[in-house]
């Protein structure tokens, strides 16, 4: 399921030349654009800085479609369109986890490229990997696992993702207060006996040594 809520103007539909290696195109799935312009679908696993939503139906000789005779799709482009979809457009782990508010970032996970996913949920995340955010969860229903989504003005963001939980956090410090305590008492303890036993007995053999 994919259908746009806001009357779009021809402005806010582009249309741009597909890639020489093709284009799967679905409404609702996000895409990317390479340097020269041209559209690509989005990778298993690659994160790109700027993706746009497809607008119609798959290859089909037809207006506003992928026109595979003039080698052409057209994209939505503009900020402040809403979007209402399912699991056609939207890909989550949990749809409890996803929350009104939520930034959405496009999916690159096996399976779910180019759909949209919720930054609080980040179950499709590589930790660490800068992804882009497009749009802004304003509507959602737990039960059907549909959403309203608002596009907005797009920005780049590193995701760190379910790997890094609070357990690697609390794991490090016990280890950390741990190695200091190890490092600095036994080294410390160990230099000041050191230091004072040297200089006991410096002492005691100098007031020993018969003066001349």
């Amino acid at each position: 399921m994919f259908e746009i809520l806001t009357p779009l103007s021809k402005v806010e539909r582009v249309s741009r030349k597909i890639g020489t290696a093709g284009i799967v195109g679905r409404p609702g799935i996000w895409a990317v654009v390479g340097s020269t312009g041209a559209l690509a679908n989005v990778a298993t696993g690659v994160a790109a800085a700027i993706n746009k939503m497809l607008y119609n139906e798959a290859s089909a000789n037809r207006y506003e479609s992928h026109d595979i005779a003039v080698g052409r799709i057209t994209t939505v482009e503009s900020i402040g369109i809403r979007v209402k979809t399912d699991s056609q457009g939207f890909a989550y782990g949990n749809i409890a986890n996803v929350s009104q508010g939520d930034d959405l970032y496009v999916n690159t996970a096996a399976g779910t490229e180019g759909k949209l996913s919720s930054v609080q949920e980040k179950a499709f995340v590589t930790a660490g990997t800068n992804y882009e955010i497009v749009a802004r969860v304003e509507e959602i229903n737990t039960v059907t696992g549909v959403i309203v989504y608002k596009t907005i003005s797009p920005r780049i963001v590193n995701i760190e993702g379910p790997s890094e939980s609070p357990s690697e956090s609390a794991s490090e410090s016990p280890s950390e207060s741990a190695s200091e305590s190890s490092s600095e008492s036994p080294s410390e303890s160990a230099s000041e006996s050191t230091s004072e036993s040297a200089s006991e007995s410096a002492s005691e053999s100098a007031s020993e040594s018969p003066s001349a």
